[in-house]
């Protein structure tokens, strides 16, 4: 009976105690009782810190308690409550009495002491620089203060629990409660330390009591789980499947971890800071579910993280695993598991879910609130060990991969208050670049917080314009710390607390306006799309968690999950520990190059570590797309290795002046652990060359119209307007038959062909040995005249043609000539009709000029040399006059009517076309002047033998008649 109203009296001061330690008053609170309150106080656990009874006394650690309330004199607890042993103990030392009102504040003194059989009893010093505590209790706030009391309750908090420490020999942490029955319904209504969870519910003699039938479902306050209404209390139970239980330390890794947060400010604390104590509870195993469903809900089929959990709940049942197995074999298991969930995450270390199999975990998160939830999963069975000892042991990959996920349950983004990924200046394990202690090995684990100068929210950092000089942080990170920012795409280690960083990798650290993408890093899955110009915030995580697991009803439902962030993978985190990260280079030997020559590339492959490089192959694609592909050594950290025998590519002859030839390149290699290297930017190189290669062109002009017999002035123009020096180059002119060249007749401005030949057709080739051509050249000009025979009718049209052909420099291509044609009309005036002899002709040298000697040449050049003289492409007054000779014996005396006919026509005496009748030349066949002289000239073709007397006699006999005017018919 003792006992149980020890209990009753404990429970009742539980209360008072939490709301006085809170620190908010409550203003107008009016007490249950108008006269008289009962105060109950409870030292309800100690922990011993030093012993020291003296010689020959053994400690014993024989504690017990002694009481004042409201100076109603001292209960010495000896006879009712010694003693209570141990390092770390709790008791149901408890005493009440009952007080007016009117003596408010209430005082409250409190002593603990230790029994000794030899010696007086000691006092133990369990306040600090006081053997005893003083406090003054607010009936109506519920709010105690005094002296003596650990700052880290600070004062006036309404949590009626407090803890009081001390120092030195025989020295204790106690932890007590003040309550009355007024102040208990203050409990349940408050939060004091902003955790989520009442003070009522962390106090040791309250709890939750969900379905109110005043029966705790859940004490918190008490063993195991020793909640505080003073300082922030997190709940995890951590179940696992089978073969993945987490390795020892790695829970403790992480609730270290919340243990030292930079949370509510406690000098008396190591650090300076309450810290949140984190009940990560390893929990039992479970099934083996190979890939589970996580975001999605399968139903009641055992294969979803709800099933485990245990949603599809039996009225009366308790299926799942949420909760302990007394927990579920309890006639009240409904109960208190539903306790449970208002305060538990639930989370498993599995071994993979079916939305990523290849993921490292999962959890609930709303990057839109951003809001957490209550479940999360780990799961390293997407994980090869290869992957877990890049991650840093199996232990450290756990406790990382937990604390993250929980984080997102926590509120926290990959960017704290956002999803963006892989910012420098958030130093936190949420950040893909420090989940795992892999880029930087020197990274703790932990959340980013402004205290410790990690958590940089005034002045973020903006890629279009960065300070070089300024680094990141204006207070430098305590410890210090590093930064992990992207270097166009490759991981850079750099510490926090310097005061410059290179963020462009160019011209030093100290440009004022630099822009660059410094989160985008291609080794990282989701941080690997360029994202340049954004503004990039710091966060404080510790400073902004969501405590509260309730806060979210969707999430707080177990069921499908509307949102759960994408986290790393194997191959993310294989990629961001891969440990050779090659480089490779490219050049040519010829940044010109010419058709036919072959251009040599030189490649060069340097591992950049820090590991060695393995599997190393280098494929050559070269300017035509046909590749070449060679296998290299094994490369270690800093070695080069220049590709032999070099890359070669001979240019072919039909590519065009200024085509850029490209020659690419890409490296491949893994490193030893086989993983491949992800830094591929300079994983491909390109070396060009430019092709030079001669470009002509042609051109011809020609005198538009002309008179039979006159000269026709040709222009030929041609350049090179390549990029490269042209070879071999000649020009080749083509007249029509009908038109006569000589050298000796041209009047052009030249230059004079090389040769002239008449071809067995009639036309002649006019050659220009033109020989090398500079590139860009200019326009070239050829100038000639020549003449149309003046046996050529009007509307006769002739058209010259010409070529150009060319090698390039080095002449081994040569290159289809380019061609020009220019047309001439002849033209016609109307006769004289005066035509002269040749005994006429033979005399008067005076109307034999040069321009009509032309003619005549250019229209029968077998009179050229007829005085014995070389033939040079022009008819002279000598060679005329030997022509008109008086003749005795054919072909002499036709030769001399067929050259006086030819001056007829130059003279323009008759025409080509003048219709001639006689009997001789209508038996002839002949109709024109021009049909006689070719008659004529077929004639000559013949030998004036016996059997060509009579043709040779009519042809002369026709032609005299020409000359003499009598059978031209006008």
């Amino acid at each position: 009976m003792r006992a149980l109203r020890r209990m009753r009296l404990c429970a009742e001061s539980l209360a008072v105690t939490l709301l006085v330690l809170a620190g908010v008053a409550l203003v107008g609170v009016t007490p249950a009782q108008a006269a008289t309150h009962k105060v109950t106080v409870s030292l309800y656990r100690v922990v011993e810190l030093s012993c020291n009874e003296g010689d020959g006394e053994a400690c014993g650690n024989d504690y017990y308690p002694k009481f004042n309330i409201d100076n109603q004199g001292l209960f010495d607890g000896r006879d009712d409550f010694c003693c209570a042993h141990g390092k770390d103990f709790t008791t149901n030392w408890t005493h009440s009495a009952t007080v007016d009102e009117s003596h408010n504040r209430i005082a409250i003194h409190l002593e603990l002491w230790d029994q000794d059989d030899l010696t007086q009893d000691d006092v133990i010093h369990w306040v600090k620089g006081r053997d005893y505590l003083d406090l003054e209790f607010d009936l109506f706030t519920c709010v105690f203060t005094g002296s003596g009391l650990t700052t880290q309750q600070g004062a006036n908090l309404p949590t009626l629990a407090g803890e009081s420490e001390g120092t030195g020999d025989d020295s204790a942490r106690a932890y007590f409660t003040i309550s009355t029955p007024h102040c208990k319904d203050v409990l349940n209504e408050t939060d004091t330390d902003g955790d989520g969870i009442m003070n009522g519910w962390e106090t040791p003699t309250g709890g939750l009591d969900v379905n109110g039938d005043t029966l705790i479902d859940l004490p918190l306050g008490k063993a195991p789980y020793n909640a505080l209404p003073y300082r922030k209390d997190l709940f995890v139970e951590a179940d696992y499947m089978q073969g993945f239980e987490p390795q020892d330390g790695a829970l403790d890794d992480v609730v270290k971890a919340f243990a030292a947060a930079p949370v509510d400010p406690d000098p008396d604390s190591p650090g300076g800071f309450r810290g949140v104590t984190l009940h990560a509870m390893k929990g039992e195993e479970v099934p083996l579910v190979h890939d589970i469903l996580f975001k999605t809900d399968g139903g009641n089929t055992q294969d979803d993280f709800n099933d485990l959990k245990g949603r599809h709940q039996v009225p009366g049942e308790c299926p799942g695993f949420f909760g302990t197995v007394d927990d579920r074999r309890s006639a009240n298991c409904a109960n208190i598991l539903n306790a449970k969930r208002q305060v538990f995450r639930y989370m498993i270390f599995g071994d993979t879910f079916k939305e990523d199999t290849h993921s490292s975990g999962s959890s609930e998160f709303d990057p839109a609130g951003p809001s957490g939830g209550n479940d999360f999963i780990v799961t390293m069975g997407a994980l090869s060990p290869t992957t877990i000892n890049r991650a840093g042991g199996r232990r450290n990959a756990e406790a990382a991969t937990f604390m993250h996920e929980l984080g997102h349950t926590l509120s926290l983004g990959h960017g704290g208050g956002d999803t963006v990924n892989c910012k420098p200046n958030y130093l936190s394990v949420m950040n893909y670049t420090l989940q795992f202690a892999d880029m930087d090995s020197s990274r703790p684990l932990d959340y980013s917080s402004a205290v410790r100068g990690t958590a940089l929210t005034t002045m973020p950092l903006k890629e279009a314009g960065l300070d070089e000089n300024k680094g990141v942080y204006g207070t430098p990170a305590n410890p210090s710390r590093n930064i992990v920012y992207g270097l166009k795409g490759k991981a850079k280690v750099w510490p926090a607390n310097d005061g410059r960083v290179d963020w462009n990798g160019e011209r030093g650290d100290k440009e004022t306006n630099v822009a660059a993408d410094i989160n985008v890093i291609d080794s990282i899955k989701r941080c690997d799309t360029a994202s340049a110009g954004e503004t990039l915030n710091g966060f404080d995580d510790w400073a902004n968690l969501q405590y509260n697991p309730r806060l979210d009803v969707g999430f707080f439902a177990d069921g499908v999950r509307r949102s759960v962030p994408d986290e790393l993978t194997e191959q993310t985190i294989l990629a961001m520990t891969q440990r050779a990260d090659l480089q490779v280079t490219k050049s040519a030997d010829q940044a010109e190059a010419a058709g036919g020559d072959t251009v040599s590339y030189t490649v060069a492959v340097t591992d950049l570590g820090p590991g060695t490089a393995t599997a190393v192959s280098v494929t050559d694609t070269l300017p035509d797309g046909t590749t070449r592909q060679r296998s290299l050594p094994d490369l270690t950290n800093g070695a080069v290795h220049t590709v032999a025998p070099k890359f070669t590519y001979q240019v072919p002859c039909d590519t065009a002046d200024g085509t850029v030839l490209t020659n690419r390149v890409t490296v491949a290699g893994k490193d030893t652990d086989g993983v491949p290297d992800p830094y591929t930017r300079d994983n491909a190189a390109q070396a060009t060359t430019t092709v030079r290669a001669p470009v002509l062109t042609a051109g011809m002009t020609a005198t538009a119209a002309v008179n039979a017999g006159e000269a026709i002035a040709y222009t030929v123009t041609y350049a090179n307007t390549g990029g490269g020096a042209a070879s071999d180059v000649t020009v080749t002119g083509t007249l029509p038959a009908g038109v006569y060249y000589s050298q000796a007749l041209d009047q052009g401005a030249g230059p004079k062909p090389d040769s002239v030949t008449l071809n067995a057709d009639g036309t002649r080739t006019l050659v220009w040995k033109v020989g090398a051509l500079p590139a860009a050249s200019g326009d070239k000009k050829i100038v000639f005249t020549a003449r149309p025979t003046l046996l050529a009718t009007a509307g006769t049209a002739y058209t010259g043609k010409v070529s150009v052909a060319y090698r390039n420099a080095g002449g081994a291509c040569g290159f289809a000539p380019v061609t020009a044609s220019a047309a001439t009309s002849v033209t016609e005036v109307a006769p004289s009709r005066t035509p002269l002899l040749s005994t006429v002709w033979a005399l008067r040298n005076d109307l034999r000029t040069a321009e009509v000697l032309a003619r005549v040449q250019a229209t029968d050049t077998r009179f050229d040399g007829a005085d014995g003289s070389t033939p040079d492409g022009a008819l002279s007054q000598q060679e005329a006059s030997a022509v008109l000779t008086l003749p005795v014996t054919q072909p002499r005396t036709l030769q001399a009517e067929l050259l006086a006919t030819a001056f007829n026509l130059a003279t323009r005496r008759i025409n080509a076309g003048t219709a001639v009748d006689t009997i001789t030349i209508r038996r002839l066949g002949l109709s024109t002047t021009g049909d006689a002289v070719r008659y004529a000239q077929a004639t000559l073709a013949q030998p004036p033998g016996l059997g060509n007397l009579v043709r040779y006699t009519d042809t002369t006999l026709a032609l005299t008649e020409i000359n003499s005017g009598v059978a031209e018919r006008y």
